[in-house]
């Protein structure tokens, strides 16, 4: 075979290779990105019923205990705000560190871990809804999620700031019990969900994604006809039903429990964050 035969070969699948590459590298820019909490198969009223939570609140008049307090502690070490001697307790300490995130976030100097303060933390650690801690990520938010988890859902995690493996299952575990689309990412709807404590699945029959079994009649049942109604002077008098309400999701209130609130909407914070607040994402 002579030289110019070879080079040429050499040549063409060289421009093979390289358009080969061009096309694999152009399909990864077009795949759209995964969004935290997988918004696209999150139910609208799932998504509904965890927004519409109140958040809890905590001040030195409340001062817990409780994890929310040493979650919302290890959120704020995330972000830079540092409170040297975490607990669940609503000390001194960690009063001077959230009025200086009010004061330097633009928000109420009051000295309370309320809604505003929970909405900005969260925008400040997820700047949009396609964001959240996921595998690999460290730090103190990662802390923060693990506590969350291991309180709220019984996970079980070495709280060492690492997503790792255990801690993504953790929140594909939580994600699935709440009935959020289940993708592993720590993002708004679980960052909500996990500290409202909201049982958003009471909403909807079955987690997304999962099929309901069909249940068949039993082999052999004999059919039953539809019974006769008795006249109505001779049918026996029958109150009404008693109605069972479903347990509450939540732990009643007590030390270390923010008391219970009525359905008050979230105190107003900046207008960009309020708006992201209410605002039902879908496919971000």
């Amino acid at each position: 075979m002579s030289k110019h035969v070879i080079t040429g070969l050499a040549r063409r699948f060289a421009s093979l290779a390289t358009a080969g590459a061009i096309a694999i590298g152009g399909m990864a820019l077009m795949a759209p990105s995964a969004a935290a909490d997988d918004f696209e198969r999150t139910p609208d009223e799932v998504i509904q019923m965890i927004q519409a939570q109140v958040w809890p609140n905590y001040s030195l008049q409340n001062p817990g205990p409780s994890v929310d307090i040493l979650a919302a502690q290890y959120f704020l070490n995330h972000l830079g705000y540092i409170t040297d001697n975490t607990s669940e307790t609503f000390t001194s300490e960690f009063n001077r560190v959230l009025r200086d995130f009010e004061r330097r976030e633009g928000i109420d100097v009051n000295g309370v871990l309320e809604s505003q303060s929970w909405i900005k933390i969260r925008n400040e650690l997820f700047p949009t809804s396609a964001d959240g801690f996921q595998r690999d990520d460290r730090g103190y938010g990662v802390r923060a999620v693990q506590v969350l988890l291991n309180e709220k859902n019984d996970a079980g995690l070495t709280v060492n700031g690492r997503y790792n493996s255990a801690t993504e299952q953790a929140v594909r575990n939580f994600q699935r019990e709440k009935c959020i689309g289940v993708d592993g990412v720590y993002g708004w709807l679980t960052y909500k969900a996990s500290i409202t404590g909201v049982d958003s699945c009471s909403s909807r029959a079955q987690a997304p994604g999962e099929e309901a079994a069909e249940q068949a009649p039993a082999e052999g049942a004999a059919e039953q006809a539809p019974a006769e109604q008795a006249p109505a002077e001779e049918a026996a008098e029958q109150g009404p039903a008693e109605q069972v309400r479903p347990a509450g999701p939540g732990r009643p209130a007590g030390p270390g429990r923010p008391a219970e609130q009525g359905p008050a909407e979230d105190a107003p914070v900046e207008e960009g964050d309020q708006a992201r607040e209410l605002e039902t994402v879908r496919g971000s």
